[in-house]
């Protein structure tokens, strides 16, 4: 059935309901395109496109070493620890006194 497979059709790209929620398309609308265009349509690429881009980036998020990611990690903040160390050390330094201010 037609209203069946655009219900799975649908349900791949759920950032649509935004759209009909927003009064920008009624369900009835978005079915009739369905209908007379198809899938492959122009009209859903916007939709595709930002399930695209999350799947890409949920990709790369899994493949992230942690280890890796972590040693960085640490690395950075023994150089931040380093240079936290000679600010302070310049902070409290004793300032020498000069003889006008006596």
């Amino acid at each position: 059935m037609e209203i069946d497979n655009f219900k799975s059709f649908i349900r791949t790209i759920p950032s649509i309901k935004e759209d009909v929620l927003n009064g920008r398309y009624t369900w009835q609308q978005l079915y009739e395109f369905y209908v007379l265009y198809g899938e492959d349509d122009k009209m859903w690429e916007p939709y595709k496109k930002s399930q695209i881009d999350l799947s890409g980036i949920l990709e790369i998020v899994k493949n992230v070493d942690l280890d890796a990611l972590a040693k960085s990690m640490d690395g950075i903040q023994k150089i931040l620890d380093l240079v936290g160390g000679f600010i302070v050390k310049d902070d409290q330094k004793p300032q020498s006194r000069q003889w006008y201010d006596d």
